[in-house]
C-alpha cells in the first residue's frame, strides 16, 4: 500500500481508511501480511485495515535499519511497497508512480504473469474509475505526471539491431 494524506493537494483522495479497505478488500487477502508506505502520523487511522490485515509501517523495522538517514525513508518505504504481491496506491500520486515503474521493472525481469504486455498487479484505491488501470496496457494518456506507463519499463532490455542507434 501507499496511502497519501499529509500535503496531497487532491482533496476529494482524503478518504478515511474504512472507505480505502472497501474500495480495495476485492483484491487483497483476507489477514494477509500488508505493508503500508504512508506519511500519515496518527496510526490509529489505519484500524479498520488492521482488522483485515496483518500491518506493518517503516517504522516497524527502525530497528533493523540502523542509523540510515531519515532522508532515504522515502526511496526505503517505494523499495519494500514495489515488492508485494499486490500493490495498492493513490492514483494521483508521483510516490504511488514510481513505485509502479518499480513493479514494472521487476515483472519484466521476474517475467511475472501480464509481463509480455506491460499488466503489473496494481491498483488504485481512489479514484475508482482509475481502480485496474494498471492491469491493461495503456498508451501515454493524460495526466501524464499521474501515474506510470508500460512504456516506461516493457520490452526495454534488448540489443537494439544494429544501425537502430543514432550517432
Amino acid at each position: 500500500f501507499h496511502i497519501r494524506r499529509g500535503d496531497f493537494q487532491y482533496k476529494d483522495t482524503r478518504v478515511e481508511a474504512d472507505v480505502i479497505y472497501d474500495n480495495v478488500k476485492d483484491v487483497m487477502v483476507e489477514n494477509s501480511t500488508v505493508f503500508i508506505a504512508t506519511d500519515e502520523r496518527n496510526m490509529t487511522f489505519f484500524d479498520p485495515i488492521r482488522k483485515h490485515a496483518n500491518t506493518y509501517f517503516l517504522h516497524d523495522f527502525e530497528h533493523v535499519i540502523g542509523d540510515l538517514n531519515k532522508n532515504y525513508y522515502g526511496m526505503l518505504d517505494q523499495l519494500v511497497a514495489s515488492r508485494g504481491r499486490t500493490f495498492i496506491g493513490a492514483y494521483y500520486s508521483t510516490f504511488t508512480g514510481y513505485i509502479n515503474r518499480i513493479r514494472g521493472y521487476h515483472s519484466q525481469k521476474l517475467k511475472l504473469p501480464g509481463f509480455e504486455i506491460g499488466q503489473i498487479n496494481s491498483f488504485y484505491y481512489i479514484p475508482m474509475r482509475q481502480k485496474h488501470s494498471m492491469n491493461h496496457y495503456n498508451s501515454l494518456v493524460s495526466p501524464l505526471w499521474a501515474r506510470e506507463f508500460p512504456v516506461a519499463w516493457r520490452d526495454i532490455d534488448h540489443d537494439l539491431e544494429e544501425g537502430a542507434i543514432l550517432s
